[in-house]
């Protein structure tokens, strides 16, 4: 089937392509529900990441009450490891499941576009020539 497409053919699948992902950029599609919770040990710190459309991302971070008898270093030790914990949780339970750039996609297929434009003209252009080039042979 592709053998069959033409130049304006394949202009408007790529244009095409171009509209849902700027539609997609607008409307973006609804994320699985991935979530995931890290506490300590003892429940001192709880924390809750959750899959956003800009990735992995802090949902909650909730401090028992004992935590207010711990020093301050070992009490920001003690949040950043499970905060740490609760995002690499929940990148593992998305399963890699990247938010694309739709952005960049939506940039790199008009690139393609004005690419493939370009590359149609000069191999128009060189098709030309050569039904120029055969026509003056004819007519010697």
């Amino acid at each position: 089937m592709i053998g069959d497409l033409g130049a304006d053919d394949f202009d408007r699948l790529i244009e095409a392509a171009r509209r849902a992902v700027e539609a997609a950029q607008t409307e973006p599609p609804a994320l699985p529900d991935v979530r995931h919770e890290a506490a300590d040990p003892e429940g001192t710190v709880r924390a809750t990441a959750v899959l956003t459309g800009e990735g992995p991302r802090l949902q909650s971070l909730r401090l028992n009450p004992r935590a207010r008898r711990l020093d301050s270093g070992d009490l920001a030790e003690l949040v950043l490891r499970t905060v740490n914990e609760a995002l690499d949780g929940v990148s593992a339970a998305a399963g890699g499941q990247a938010v694309p750039n739709l952005a960049a996609l939506s940039a790199e297929l008009h690139e393609l576009q004005q690419f493939s434009a370009d590359r149609f003209g000069v191999f128009a252009d060189a098709i030309g020539d050569v039904l120029r080039q055969l026509d003056k042979r004819i007519e010697e």
